[in-house]
């Protein structure tokens, strides 16, 4: 008895390592389709954060991602931040050091397909601010990025660096290689863009440049809004090999708390129309799309769980959609 009072004055007596709070959060989301497909996606994602004694600050996360087709994709990063800037290693963004130092725009952002996400690769990534002057560097491994068909790519290196001052900001950037196969950087080879940006008032107009296939881009918005009245308006003088020049007109209108009419006009004389009504936890939508349907849909929100009726103008589907988030 006298060992086990002696064990458990030891035990007492030794520092006992500080635990970071875990944050654990998912959804599992089922759509139905009129075509008599059911698709059940599920993810499951772990965060933690933690101030260090030196200040700084060590955050780590993972997610598990599936689908009924039994495809799982597995994702973890893990970033140390404090004066010195940010530093990430894991699953980072595609072209998240390149993009940065292209304020005009001038290449498309990395995305997959039309899914509009950026694609990941994993690797490591810098980023810090000093005076006005922000610095990003990025090394991608050669582990392939995006989806399962890509084919796996050689490491690449990026880097970029934008300063703003009384409201310019000029940029440059550099990758060494493609990244990823569904990247639009365009090329497997370097490039480089560089270019400026001004924001006076309501305009802001940028320039810029790119060191592949001669693109170059020259644009202008301009944002007004009076009382429930809000017009966007860009132009750009875009050459590169497969586009050049392009406007388009964005208006909204909120006829009253609930009701927001909203509608696009661009450069091809397409012309879209959205109508969106709001009460309480529904939100109903119906929008004449530029190939001259019309789609819609009715959501209702229940706090964790959402619930969605819609229907695609194109090819006439009709889906009912739940899902569930902790």
């Amino acid at each position: 008895m006298n060992k086990t009072l002696i064990a458990l004055a030891i035990a007492a007596a030794l520092p006992v390592a500080a635990q970071a709070d875990a944050t654990i959060s998912g959804s599992v989301t089922t759509k139905y389709s009129n075509s008599g497909v059911i698709d059940t996606d599920s993810r499951l994602s772990v965060a933690s954060s933690e101030v260090l004694a030196n200040g700084m600050t060590a955050t780590a996360g993972f997610s598990i991602t599936a689908d009924d087709n039994d495809d799982t994709e597995n994702s973890g990063t893990a970033s140390l931040a404090g004066d010195f800037g940010t530093l990430t290693v894991g699953s980072i963004d595609a072209d998240s050091a390149f993009q940065a130092g292209d304020v005009a725009g001038v290449v498309a952002d990395t995305t997959e397909g039309a899914s509009s996400t950026a694609s990941s690769v994993y690797g490591i990534h810098y980023a810090g601010t000093v005076a006005g002057l922000s610095v990003a560097a990025q090394l991608n491994a050669s582990t392939g990025a995006g989806t399962a068909a890509d084919v796996a790519q050689t490491k690449s290196s990026q880097m970029s660096a934008t300063y703003d001052f009384n409201g310019v900001s000029v940029g440059y950037s550099y990758a060494s290689a493609d990244s990823d196969i569904d990247s639009t950087l365009g090329v497997d080879a370097a490039q480089t863009a560089f270019g400026a940006s001004y924001s006076f008032g309501d305009l802001v107009v940028s320039a810029g440049k790119s060191s592949v296939a001669d693109n170059s881009l020259i644009s202008a918005t301009y944002t007004m809004t009076a009382d429930a009245l809000t017009v966007v308006a860009q132009m750009d003088n875009y050459h590169s090999a497969i586009d050049s020049n392009d406007y388009q007109i964005n208006l909204s209108y909120a006829l009253s708390d609930s009701i927001v009419l909203s509608s696009e006009i661009d450069k091809n004389k397409t012309t879209t129309m959205v109508a969106t009504y709001t009460s309480g936890d529904m939100t109903a939508t119906v929008a004449k799309t530029d190939d001259g349907t019309t789609d819609a849909s009715v959501a209702l929100d229940f706090g964790n769980a959402d619930l969605t009726l819609a229907r695609n103008g194109g090819d006439a589907a009709t889906s009912v959609t739940y899902k569930v988030a902790f």
